[in-house]
């Protein structure tokens, strides 16, 4: 089976976690994995936030993040996010982007899953 590429969009925290799985699922089978957090979506990529979440849903986000990042996960959040008037303090492996991050992703991609 060749190698697929897929890109998720999340723009609500509360979709990271199934979010998060799923990638981890498809980079297990040799897929690229791209993920861009938007709006609220981008909240979990923010230290800050981080700390103040101990598990959601019984999972550890804090966790799940630093595996899906170091399974080769890409992990975007939104350089112009107006919901977090502080800016984004970002985990380790996340990094900043734009749509046209975004764009260039989607176009490539043989799916993009919004959540």
């Amino acid at each position: 089976m060749a190698n697929k590429k897929f890109v998720f969009f999340v723009s609500l925290s509360s979709n990271a976690i199934n979010v998060l799985k799923q990638a981890i699922e498809m980079i297990d089978q040799n897929n690229e994995v791209a993920i861009f957090f938007d709006l609220d979506g981008a909240r979990i990529l923010d230290r800050r936030y981080l700390r103040k979440l101990d598990r959601t849903h019984g999972e550890d986000l804090a966790q799940l993040l630093t595996s899906a990042s170091q399974l080769g996960i890409k992990l975007y959040g939104c350089q112009m996010n107006i919901l977090i008037a502080d800016g984004l303090e970002l985990v380790d492996g996340a990094e900043l982007a734009g749509v046209v991050t975004f764009l260039e992703s989607a176009y490539q991609a043989d799916a993009v899953l919004s959540y």
